[in-house]
């Protein structure tokens, strides 16, 4: 009795899968022209991207229908073009994007890394970059002169800033003037409040330091040229000051962190 329920149950499943089966053969056959219509573009889109695109060499033939820079702020897009030395007429191909990235590194009103974004459609080209911004100030000798901004390039900065929020630089040499502008701009980027609380820099490259004056206390900091140490250096020195709140901050002339592991004061 359990056999004959076996092979019941068996023949009504396969009856089911029979029919199932018709009824896809009668729709394939049905639709045969459409499918087949679909299995070639499906091919021919195939063949585009991986045999045809990559062998037209687009860097020659097609131009950028637009050219679009990321991130400007006071930099011009007519100023944009003339430090990329493409007019607006001028047409620029995929090929040209090495000649664009050498000069904008090179640019005095360019920091950091320039990227290149292709969209295909529409063919677009945009650059994305940061503008320089004013890092310090050099005082001139004399009234007559007018102060010189320096921006994170290391380069004199062309617009008018507020001379007031910058640190100022007492120096005149350009490998002094090099050595601040890395010192202050790792001190910007690892700890962003010490720097806007830095009053007066004196780096000496000949005396192996980097003497700093802070808004917020009355000694004067003296730091190393080691520039893998300037991160830990900061942070020696804010833990200090904190500590040094509870005790007569203003009997200290001089805090001397050049040393790794090791402090002084005078």
């Amino acid at each position: 009795m359990l056999k004959y329920h076996e092979k019941a149950k068996e023949k009504a499943v396969n009856n089911w899968i029979s029919k199932r089966k018709t009824v896809v053969g009668n729709c394939l056959s049905r639709n045969k022209s459409g499918i087949t219509f679909v299995c070639l573009l499906v091919l021919l889109c195939v063949a585009v991207f991986k045999v045809i695109l990559p062998n037209i060499k687009l860097e020659s033939y097609i131009a950028f229908q637009k050219i679009t820079p990321k991130n400007l702020n006071r930099l011009s897009e007519d100023a944009f073009r003339k430090i990329i030395g493409y007019d607006y007429e001028e047409k620029i191909y995929l090929k040209d994007t090495a000649e664009i990235r050498a000069r904008l590194d090179t640019s005095s009103m360019i920091f950091g890394d320039v990227q290149f974004l292709v969209r295909l459609i529409p063919y677009e080209l945009e650059i994305k970059f940061n503008e320089v911004k004013p890092l310090f100030v050099i005082m001139p000798q004399s009234q007559s002169s007018t102060p010189l901004v320096y921006s994170d390039k290391g380069k004199i900065y062309p617009y008018s800033v507020n001379i007031a929020d910058l640190p100022i630089v007492d120096t005149k040499n350009e490998n002094d003037i090099a050595l601040a502008t890395n010192f202050l701009i790792d001190m910007r980027k690892n700890d962003p409040l010490l720097y806007m609380r830095t009053s007066q820099l004196i780096p000496k490259e000949t005396e192996k330091q980097i003497t700093v004056f802070f808004s917020d206390v009355e000694f004067k900091t003296r730091f190393s040229l080691e520039s893998d140490y300037w991160k830990t250096a900061f942070r020696h020195y804010r833990q200090m000051t904190r500590n040094m709140k509870i005790l007569n901050v203003n009997s200290i002339a001089v805090l001397d962190l050049r040393f790794k592991q090791m402090a002084y004061t005078i």
